[in-house]
């Protein structure tokens, strides 16, 4: 935002504005208009003493809608701290844009919005953010509270409670900083979103701003209980078919090289759960993902094990195929938060600690007893896993009109840029999209926590933010491109990102559409007549590729060589609807 503050004003339509705003709200607005361009000293409003606190806890990147219950500590934000305000179409988007840069940062996302209709169009994404444990701040306005006729005004705190995110009211002008920092340090401890409510009446309260200290949160390497890895080397080394499954935690720990030697130390094969892909690449006895998503190859080798030893993986219904992956397995959990163990699962064991001093503690142990591997490891399963080729493992099923998305995705994932983070949305097409390979497992950003399609664009947007030297690839369906994806476009378009959206178009909701035609039922229902996406994407400034046939894809793959920097590119590809996707060969 560029505009003077009397510009500022204008925009919002001020008569409207101060219609409904109290007396007191407009003295003090004329007040801090007065001292927009001051510098110097702790009396401040309380807007700003809003913004600086965020800035005081090292906030640099904001996304948000603005409306009268934040528009001021936005614009503090921008102009007096150099803030980067990114701006959204929908508050929804906001909050997903703030996690898919968390994500792709490591740090925490920060999201702003109004009172009312602002904080109730973010539902659907705070419990996104609930769901995937990502420390994040909405920082929210709320209706004054001398006003209780105001039109946008409800129970904000029930509303925020019901969607499992952490609700932080700023108590009043004075306890604006502590609140803040405790908002800041309680998202980073819950692993949650933290909503901080603002009152509007407090905005523009004068207060002595005392700061409170940054928060450094140290490095947690935690260290196993003893009796806790006794009792689970135990199980380990008595097994004879064992398997290492790493997820994010054991990514986020570093664990790798700790991990590949506990499984030379096991004759363990390793495998990943999806926020692990490529964890173990080029490892000869890396099985890949373990779960829905299994190749044959590692199907058939964890239907054999006998133990599988977890290091920071969920074991929800995903990784484990719905438990079926576990059946005939003692299973070890090992993670740094104890409410993760035994959470979608009974395991045999449960060791609370760092992924990697686990991981360091068991090879110790081994090594004292003089353990030996297990046979599990032979060179024909070496042989399988190296030969293994999944263009191979189904039969194509592209034709003139509509291509395989299996196909689709494997001709992309060779040339597309590889370095690269990946985005995939939710819906039918991701169980494809999702074999997309990535250089590093945190390149891999997803947005189905909470099985809701549409929210994919919003969290690439956030991901090319935090990492605009390198292409981002979203991978969306049309239905969910047609709900939260289209208009966020033209954002994209504005920030001039290098981003690269792929559009599985099936012409309908295809997950609904397959159901119905399995249980014999019309179809129609399902289907859409959508806009020429192409056209569309380039009324809004974005280089555009159809693909109709498996001939187009080289076509395409050319616009995004030769894409302009900061230009994004839209590829449209056609799928059949009533095809019904494998993976592998294997139903999902």
């Amino acid at each position: 935002m560029d505009k003077e503050p009397l510009e500022v004003l204008s925009c919002m339509g001020e008569p409207a504005h101060r219609a409904n705003t109290p007396n007191r709200v407009i003295h003090s607005l004329d007040r801090d208009i007065d001292h927009f361009h001051q510098s110097g000293g702790s009396q401040m409003l309380g807007h700003d003493a809003v913004a600086q606190a965020l800035v005081d806890h090292g906030v640099d990147t904001v996304f948000g809608v603005l409306g009268d219950g934040n528009l001021f500590i936005g614009e503090n934000l921008q102009r007096q701290h150099g803030v980067n305000l990114v701006s959204a179409t929908h508050e929804a988007n906001a909050v997903c844009m703030a996690e898919g840069w968390a994500k792709a940062t490591g740090r925490l996302g920060v999201a702003t919005v109004t009172h009312g209709p602002g904080l109730t169009n973010t539902i659907t994404a705070l419990v996104e953010g609930v769901k995937n444990e990502t420390p994040m701040l909405v920082v929210a306005g709320d209706t004054p509270i001398e006003n209780e006729q105001h039109l946008q005004n409800l129970d904000q705190h029930a509303l925020v409670v019901a969607t499992g995110a952490g609700f932080q009211p700023v108590r009043n002008a004075q306890t604006i900083s502590e609140d803040v920092s405790t908002a800041v340090r309680r998202a980073h401890a819950e692993r949650r979103p933290i909503v901080v409510n603002i009152p509007l009446n407090i905005e523009w309260d004068e207060v002595e701003y005392e700061p409170r200290p940054p928060l450094n949160p140290p490095a947690v390497r935690l260290a196993p209980d003893p009796d806790q890895l006794e009792t689970a080397l135990g199980i380990v080394a008595s097994s004879t078919r064992p398997v290492i499954l790493a997820g994010r935690g054991a990514v986020k720990s570093e664990a790798r090289d700790a991990l590949i030697r506990l499984g030379d130390a096991l004759g363990a094969p390793l495998a990943t759960s999806l926020l692990g892909t490529g964890y173990f690449e080029g490892e000869p006895f890396n099985l890949g993902v373990h779960g829905t998503l299994s190749h044959q190859i590692a199907g058939e080798t964890l239907a054999m094990a006998d133990c599988l030893i977890v290091f920071g993986a969920s074991l929800n219904f995903l990784t484990t195929d719905y438990q079926t992956l576990l059946a005939g397995k003692r299973v070890v959990q090992v993670d740094v938060n104890a409410g993760h163990i035994d959470r979608h699962v009974s395991v045999d064991a449960g060791v609370v600690g760092d992924a990697g001093v686990v991981a360091e503690a068991m090879i110790d142990l081994l090594t004292a007893a003089e353990h030996q591997p297990s046979s599990f490891r032979t060179a024909d399963l070496e042989r399988r896993i190296h030969e293994f080729d999944p263009a191979e493992a189904f039969e194509d099923k592209s034709y003139d009109g509509a291509v395989d998305p299996r196909t689709l995705t494997r001709r992309l994932d060779v040339g597309l840029p590889q370095d690269r983070q990946v985005v995939v949305d939710a819906g039918r097409f991701m169980l494809d999209a999702l074999t997309m390979s990535v250089p590093n497992p945190e390149d891999l950003v997803t947005s189905h926590g909470f099985g809701a399609i549409g929210l994919g664009m919003s969290t690439a947007i956030g991901a090319a933010v935090a990492r605009p030297t390198r292409p981002t690839v979203l991978c969306i369906g049309d239905g969910g491109y047609m709900m939260g994806g289209l208009t966020e476009l033209s954002t994209a378009v504005h920030l001039g990102l290098d981003l690269i959206v792929i559009v599985y178009n099936d012409g309908s909701y295809g997950a609904e559409h397959i159901q119905l035609v399995t249980k014999g039922m019309d179809p129609a229902a399902s289907l859409h007549e959508w806009p020429d996406f192409c056209a569309v994407a380039q009324s809004m400034g974005c280089q555009t590729a159809k693909i109709d046939s498996l001939d187009d894809i080289d076509g395409a793959l050319e616009v995004v060589k030769n894409r302009k920097a900061g230009q994004p590119v839209l590829i449209e590809a056609s799928t059949d609807p009533d095809v019904v996707s494998t993976i592998y060969g294997h139903h999902r």
